[in-house]
């Protein structure tokens, strides 16, 4: 009997909802970055989930979840007249990244709440697999 799997999914989620926040804090830190190390404007990046497979004697079983991708969004730049702005191209526009720190800051405390979740529940697994022991023991 394995007294684990609770704790071992909920770690998954802690691992993902932690690189979810580093994701949107590197978005909201870069919402005024005119250029990035290719030169052109910073574009937001979002987190892709997946499920999280093992694979077990009778076929595959949900072990959790996984960041199986972080992908650059495909918005436009949003461009500004700003002729005296060092990164301005020939007709004086400085392109800026299409993102809303709104959106960012609510993303962070969407995947904190859910990292506060997965805490609990990892506790809770901990608390059972305790007092199954001391049952056993």
């Amino acid at each position: 009997m394995d007294l684990m799997p609770g704790m071992a999914i909920s770690a998954s989620g802690l691992e993902a909802e932690r690189i979810r926040m580093e994701v949107a804090s590197h978005n909201l830190a870069n919402t005024q970055t005119t250029k990035d190390v290719n030169g052109g404007a910073y574009q937001r990046r979002q987190v892709v989930f997946a499920e999280k497979l093992s694979e077990s004697i009778n076929g595959s079983s949900l072990n959790g979840v996984e960041v199986s991708d972080v992908i650059r969004d495909q918005r436009a730049a949003i461009e500004r007249y700003q002729p005296w702005h060092p990164d301005s191209d020939e007709n004086g526009f400085v392109k800026y990244p299409d993102i809303s720190a709104i959106e960012e800051m609510l993303d962070i405390m969407t995947a904190t709440r859910a990292y506060e979740a997965n805490l609990t529940a990892m506790k809770q697994s901990k608390q059972m697999v305790e007092q199954t022991i001391s049952r056993l023991g």
